[in-house]
């Protein structure tokens, strides 16, 4: 949820007509676009946390228990990325065929193949108070609960585990564990075994 609450505080700043002429220059398009990209971008962060997934915390058997009894933000959240980002099952920017009467000939009709799309600016439309509440809540329901399996696990270490892992040098646990700085990096492609 920590890259979710960043993207939140881009999308305010990319919502603030202060920040126009930058965002223009910057990315090369119209700032609403940079603005949609990231709420779709938040939407879906937030519902992988409710949808099944190898390898990370699955959260939709505790939506009460997290959100009690504004259960109903978290579901308009949710209804965003099923119903808008994820698929087309509202009317928003619904892509339609247009066509020009009597053109070019009298009598005649013409389509026009890029058709008509009527854009709403979801950023625009929606409470995103909303999300970021729903954003802070997961966050918070998911730090108290990392922080009772850490205590956990640390309550339940062996006397030879608690020996290796204080005798280690840090910069050898590192090399050896984190992925991210060992000989033993695996392609961010490939599956979770756990």
């Amino acid at each position: 949820m920590d890259d979710a609450e960043d993207a939140l505080k881009a999308l305010r700043n990319s919502m603030n007509e202060d920040n126009k002429e930058t965002l223009v220059s910057l990315f090369g398009c119209v700032p609403w676009k940079i603005s949609e990209c990231i709420l779709s971008y938040i939407v879906i962060l937030y519902a992988k946390a409710f949808t099944e997934s190898t390898g990370r915390t699955r959260l939709d058997g505790q939506i009460n228990d997290i959100f009690g009894e504004d259960i109903d933000k978290h579901n308009s959240t949710i209804e965003l990325r099923n119903e808008f980002y994820a698929h087309q099952g509202i009317e928003a920017n619904r892509h339609q065929l247009f066509y020009l009467p009597n053109a070019p000939i009298p009598g005649k009709v013409r389509l026009n193949p890029d058709g008509q799309t009527t854009r709403i600016l979801m950023p625009t439309w929606i409470d995103i108070e909303i999300i970021e509440y729903c954003v802070a809540k997961v966050k918070e329901h998911l730090r108290v609960r990392i922080e009772g399996l850490c205590n956990t696990i640390e309550k339940e270490l062996t006397a030879e585990q608690l020996e290796v892992l204080n005798s280690t040098p840090k910069d050898e646990l590192m090399r050896r564990h984190w992925r991210e700085n060992s000989e033993n990096r695996i392609s961010p492609f490939s599956k979770r075994k756990t």
